[in-house]
Protein backbone atom coordinates (compact mmCIF):
# COMPACT_ATOMS: atom_id res chain seq x y z
CA UNK A 1 0.00 0.00 0.00
CA UNK A 2 1.30 3.44 -0.83
CA UNK A 3 2.20 5.71 2.05
CA UNK A 4 0.24 8.90 2.56
CA UNK A 5 1.07 11.50 -0.09
CA UNK A 6 3.04 8.92 -2.07
CA UNK A 7 1.75 7.81 -5.45
CA UNK A 8 1.44 4.13 -6.34
CA UNK A 9 3.81 2.58 -8.84
CA UNK A 10 1.07 1.13 -11.04
CA UNK A 11 0.39 2.40 -14.54
CA UNK A 12 -2.91 3.07 -16.29
CA UNK A 13 -4.20 0.85 -19.10
CA UNK A 14 -4.80 2.36 -22.51
CA UNK A 15 -8.45 1.79 -23.44
CA UNK A 16 -7.68 -0.75 -26.21
CA UNK A 17 -5.69 -2.75 -23.64
CA UNK A 18 -8.52 -2.59 -21.09
CA UNK A 19 -10.98 -3.79 -23.74
CA UNK A 20 -8.61 -6.60 -24.74
CA UNK A 21 -8.39 -7.67 -21.09
CA UNK A 22 -12.16 -7.56 -20.53
CA UNK A 23 -12.83 -9.48 -23.75
CA UNK A 24 -10.23 -12.10 -22.85
CA UNK A 25 -11.63 -12.61 -19.37
CA UNK A 26 -15.15 -12.88 -20.78
CA UNK A 27 -14.07 -15.31 -23.52
CA UNK A 28 -12.37 -17.49 -20.88
CA UNK A 29 -15.52 -17.37 -18.73
CA UNK A 30 -13.65 -15.61 -15.91
CA UNK A 31 -16.76 -13.60 -15.22
CA UNK A 32 -16.01 -12.65 -11.63
CA UNK A 33 -12.61 -11.29 -12.67
CA UNK A 34 -14.09 -9.44 -15.62
CA UNK A 35 -16.58 -7.92 -13.20
CA UNK A 36 -13.80 -7.00 -10.74
CA UNK A 37 -11.99 -5.10 -13.50
CA UNK A 38 -15.17 -3.40 -14.75
CA UNK A 39 -16.40 -2.42 -11.29
CA UNK A 40 -12.98 -1.13 -10.25
CA UNK A 41 -12.79 0.97 -13.42
CA UNK A 42 -16.39 2.25 -13.35
CA UNK A 43 -16.35 3.29 -9.69
CA UNK A 44 -12.72 4.49 -9.44
CA UNK A 45 -12.63 2.93 -5.98
CA UNK A 46 -9.48 1.62 -4.38
CA UNK A 47 -9.21 -2.17 -4.22
CA UNK A 48 -9.83 -2.18 -0.45
CA UNK A 49 -13.20 -0.53 -1.06
CA UNK A 50 -14.16 -2.75 -4.01
CA UNK A 51 -13.31 -5.86 -1.98
CA UNK A 52 -15.64 -4.81 0.83
CA UNK A 53 -18.71 -4.50 -1.45
CA UNK A 54 -21.68 -6.83 -1.16
CA UNK A 55 -24.16 -7.51 -3.94
CA UNK A 56 -26.76 -5.56 -1.95
CA UNK A 57 -24.55 -2.47 -2.26
CA UNK A 58 -24.90 -2.46 -6.04
CA UNK A 59 -27.82 -4.50 -7.39
CA UNK A 60 -31.03 -2.69 -8.27
CA UNK A 61 -29.43 0.67 -7.50
CA UNK A 62 -28.72 3.72 -9.59
CA UNK A 63 -25.78 4.70 -7.38
CA UNK A 64 -23.41 3.41 -4.73
CA UNK A 65 -22.79 5.15 -1.42
CA UNK A 66 -19.43 4.09 -0.03
CA UNK A 67 -17.33 5.32 2.87
CA UNK A 68 -13.75 5.00 1.70
CA UNK A 69 -11.53 2.93 3.95
CA UNK A 70 -8.43 5.09 3.38
CA UNK A 71 -9.97 8.56 3.74
CA UNK A 72 -13.06 7.86 5.86
CA UNK A 73 -14.98 10.10 3.45
CA UNK A 74 -18.29 9.05 1.95
CA UNK A 75 -18.69 9.09 -1.81
CA UNK A 76 -21.84 8.78 -3.87
CA UNK A 77 -21.10 7.14 -7.20
CA UNK A 78 -23.80 7.22 -9.87
CA UNK A 79 -24.15 4.17 -12.10
CA UNK A 80 -24.64 4.76 -15.80
CA UNK A 81 -27.10 2.54 -17.64
CA UNK A 82 -24.13 0.61 -19.04
CA UNK A 83 -22.69 0.05 -15.56
CA UNK A 84 -26.09 -1.11 -14.31
CA UNK A 85 -26.21 -3.63 -17.19
CA UNK A 86 -22.74 -4.93 -16.24
CA UNK A 87 -23.88 -5.34 -12.64
CA UNK A 88 -27.09 -7.14 -13.65
CA UNK A 89 -25.22 -9.39 -16.07
CA UNK A 90 -22.57 -10.30 -13.49
CA UNK A 91 -25.21 -11.05 -10.87
CA UNK A 92 -26.94 -13.44 -13.26
CA UNK A 93 -23.68 -15.05 -14.39
CA UNK A 94 -22.79 -15.63 -10.72
CA UNK A 95 -26.19 -17.38 -10.36
CA UNK A 96 -27.80 -14.68 -8.18
CA UNK A 97 -25.78 -15.05 -4.97
CA UNK A 98 -27.14 -13.97 -1.60
CA UNK A 99 -27.28 -10.16 -1.81
CA UNK A 100 -25.66 -9.85 1.62
CA UNK A 101 -22.57 -11.79 0.54
CA UNK A 102 -19.31 -10.16 -0.42
CA UNK A 103 -18.92 -10.01 -4.18
CA UNK A 104 -15.23 -10.89 -4.19
CA UNK A 105 -14.73 -13.55 -1.53
CA UNK A 106 -12.63 -16.61 -0.95
CA UNK A 107 -14.41 -19.86 -1.81
CA UNK A 108 -12.60 -21.46 1.14
CA UNK A 109 -13.07 -18.94 3.96
CA UNK A 110 -15.92 -16.77 2.70
CA UNK A 111 -13.82 -13.73 3.66
CA UNK A 112 -12.93 -10.89 1.32
CA UNK A 113 -10.12 -11.62 -1.09
CA UNK A 114 -6.90 -9.80 -0.28
CA UNK A 115 -5.27 -7.16 -2.41
CA UNK A 116 -2.13 -9.31 -2.49
CA UNK A 117 -4.08 -12.26 -3.89
CA UNK A 118 -5.71 -10.14 -6.57
CA UNK A 119 -2.36 -8.61 -7.53
CA UNK A 120 -1.02 -12.15 -8.12
CA UNK A 121 -4.00 -12.89 -10.36
CA UNK A 122 -3.57 -9.60 -12.23
CA UNK A 123 0.10 -10.35 -12.94
CA UNK A 124 -1.05 -13.55 -14.68
CA UNK A 125 -3.52 -11.57 -16.82
CA UNK A 126 -0.70 -9.44 -18.17
CA UNK A 127 0.97 -12.53 -19.65
CA UNK A 128 -2.16 -14.51 -20.54
CA UNK A 129 -3.82 -11.69 -22.48
CA UNK A 130 -0.62 -9.99 -23.68
CA UNK A 131 -1.51 -6.74 -21.97
CA UNK A 132 0.86 -3.92 -22.86
CA UNK A 133 1.54 -2.25 -19.50
CA UNK A 134 4.56 -1.74 -17.28
CA UNK A 135 3.33 -1.96 -13.70
CA UNK A 136 -0.04 -3.72 -13.45
CA UNK A 137 -1.87 -3.92 -10.12
CA UNK A 138 -5.24 -3.40 -8.49
CA UNK A 139 -4.62 0.35 -8.59
CA UNK A 140 -4.32 0.27 -12.38
CA UNK A 141 -8.11 0.38 -12.81
CA UNK A 142 -8.46 3.54 -10.73
CA UNK A 143 -5.73 5.23 -12.75
CA UNK A 144 -7.31 3.98 -15.97
CA UNK A 145 -10.57 5.64 -14.94
CA UNK A 146 -8.71 8.92 -14.42
CA UNK A 147 -6.90 8.72 -17.72
CA UNK A 148 -10.13 7.83 -19.57
CA UNK A 149 -11.94 10.83 -18.06
CA UNK A 150 -9.07 13.13 -19.02
CA UNK A 151 -8.59 11.73 -22.53
CA UNK A 152 -12.29 11.92 -23.44
CA UNK A 153 -12.93 15.37 -21.95
CA UNK A 154 -13.35 18.38 -24.23
CA UNK A 155 -12.24 20.71 -21.45
CA UNK A 156 -8.99 19.21 -20.11
CA UNK A 157 -8.61 21.78 -17.32
CA UNK A 158 -12.08 21.05 -16.00
CA UNK A 159 -11.40 17.30 -16.25
CA UNK A 160 -8.30 17.72 -14.09
CA UNK A 161 -10.31 19.68 -11.52
CA UNK A 162 -13.01 17.00 -11.41
CA UNK A 163 -10.47 14.19 -11.14
CA UNK A 164 -8.66 16.08 -8.40
CA UNK A 165 -11.93 16.21 -6.45
CA UNK A 166 -12.81 12.57 -7.14
CA UNK A 167 -9.36 11.32 -6.13
CA UNK A 168 -9.07 13.86 -3.30
CA UNK A 169 -5.50 14.73 -4.27
CA UNK A 170 -3.77 17.66 -2.60
CA UNK A 171 -2.98 19.44 -5.89
CA UNK A 172 -3.69 19.31 -9.62
CA UNK A 173 -0.01 18.46 -10.12
CA UNK A 174 -0.48 15.29 -8.05
CA UNK A 175 -3.47 14.37 -10.23
CA UNK A 176 -1.43 14.95 -13.40
CA UNK A 177 1.34 12.67 -12.16
CA UNK A 178 -1.22 10.11 -11.00
CA UNK A 179 -2.80 9.71 -14.45
CA UNK A 180 0.56 9.76 -16.24
CA UNK A 181 0.39 13.25 -17.75
CA UNK A 182 3.47 14.74 -16.14
CA UNK A 183 5.75 12.00 -17.52
CA UNK A 184 4.28 12.45 -21.00
CA UNK A 185 4.92 16.19 -20.81
CA UNK A 186 8.52 15.54 -19.80
CA UNK A 187 8.96 13.00 -22.60
CA UNK A 188 7.60 15.46 -25.17
CA UNK A 189 10.30 17.97 -24.24
CA UNK A 190 13.03 15.46 -25.07
CA UNK A 191 11.22 14.14 -28.13
CA UNK A 192 11.05 17.67 -29.55
CA UNK A 193 14.85 17.97 -29.65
Amino acid sequence: MAKKNQLTKSDYLAMPELKKLLNGLHRDKKYIWEFYARLSFCTALRASDVLSLTWADIINRSYLVKTEKKTGKTRKIAFSERTQRYIDEAYLLMKKPNPNELIFKSKVTGEALTIQYINKIIKKWKDRYLINIGNFSTHTFRKTFGRYVYDTAKDKSNALLLLNQIFKHSTIEVTKVYIGLRQEEINSVFESL
